[in-house]
């Protein structure tokens, strides 16, 4: 829904549609967290810190994802069931594919042969947003999937990181949804922000609770599939992804790092983007200012495009896609440098 523009002036989103979702689904995030802050450590399932990849001071409860599920389902839950089938599975199976990542450390072949299943999912049950050339994207529509899960786990290394990025990211693609399709598909993306606010609660620094694989996995299945769903045209579709910004920067930062380094892809390390911003002495507060500040430009940027013609949404997408990754060259990052404590 679009609020009318004023003589000469802009019509900018109307939200007001959605204030039930968000009325649910934050409450009941932010409750759900402190039950699996208390279930976590009857259950074992805690995220204990080593001396590589895992630098925290304590055990912290991993169940996060949990939350902003259950805040995600109660919000679409208002509104019915208006989901299709296969991205109830995609979502699904993605927290259950994180579960047993974080218990059972799944192998990585293993890992992404589900993601891929998952994707297909989406795309072959239920697919039911118009999109770009219909089932032609179908390939690349599961490639953006699996990009998308990797991508938000990657980033998720930092105490309210992931959480902050994922509720900038969703309101892009609500605001999206609003402005360039008109007719309001965003509930998802609107309660997924909502969830993933409810979720800071706990998660803001000092963490009291993790994402875990089972929420990064969550909230990369759930943008990517409300992607999806307002990206109906080219331009919705590019500012709709756009929108992932930083998510999507880091995982290209890591790809180019283990390329240049001849790393193997499935190695983890601690020179991602926020890791990088630390070790040239930035507290965990002005890191997460910066990458949020970040995340605001790409949202804003997808949001522009995703109002322009074709050819100006990919101009847009294009240049600021080409700065930001020059910029990682320009600026070193995609060097490795590793910070001493990082949460």
């Amino acid at each position: 829904m679009i609020a009318p523009a004023p003589p000469g002036g802009v019509a900018w989103p109307n939200l007001h549609p959605y204030w039930i979702q968000v009325a649910v689904a934050l409450p009941v995030a932010a409750v759900l967290g402190f039950v699996v802050r208390a279930v976590g450590p009857r259950v074992g399932a805690l995220d204990h810190p080593d001396a590589e990849l895992k630098p925290h001071e304590r055990a912290v409860s991993y169940l996060g994802g949990l939350a902003v599920a259950g805040g995600v389902a109660a919000g679409i839950a208002t509104h019915g069931w208006p989901l299709p089938l296969g991205a109830s599975v995609a979502l699904g199976g993605a927290v259950a594919l994180g579960l047993a990542d974080d218990a059972l450390r799944v192998p990585p072949v293993v890992r992404l042969i589900v993601q891929v299943g998952l994707g297909a999912a989406l795309v072959l049950w239920g697919w039911s947003p118009d999109t770009p050339d219909g089932f032609l994207m179908a390939v690349p529509y599961v490639v953006f999937f699996v990009a998308a899960l990797n991508a938000v786990n990657m980033v998720d290394g930092m105490d309210g990181l992931a959480g902050t990025l994922a509720v900038l990211s969703a309101a892009g693609i609500a605001a999206v949804g609003e402005t360039a399709t008109h007719h309001r598909p965003a509930m998802l993306a609107v309660c997924l922000a909502a969830a993933a606010g409810g979720f800071l609660v706990h998660n803001l620094p000092p963490a009291r609770l993790f994402l875990g694989d089972n929420g990064a996995y969550l909230v990369g299945a759930a943008l990517a599939v409300a992607a999806f769903q307002v990206g109906n045209s080219v331009a919705a579709l590019a500012g709709a992804t756009g929108c992932l910004g930083v998510f999507l920067l880091d995982l290209v930062l890591s790809i180019l790092r283990r390329l240049t380094g001849r790393v193997p892809m499935h190695r983890g390390d601690r020179s991602h983007l926020y890791d990088q911003l630390r070790a040239r002495g930035r507290s965990v507060w002005g890191t997460l200012a910066v990458c949020a500040g970040a995340q605001v430009a790409f949202v804003a940027a997808g949001v522009i495009a995703a109002n322009l013609p074709k050819v100006g949404a990919v101009v847009v997408e294009g240049v600021v896609w080409a700065a930001a990754v020059g910029a990682l060259f320009a600026f070193g990052f995609v060097t490795a440098r590793t910070p001493a404590r990082v949460r």
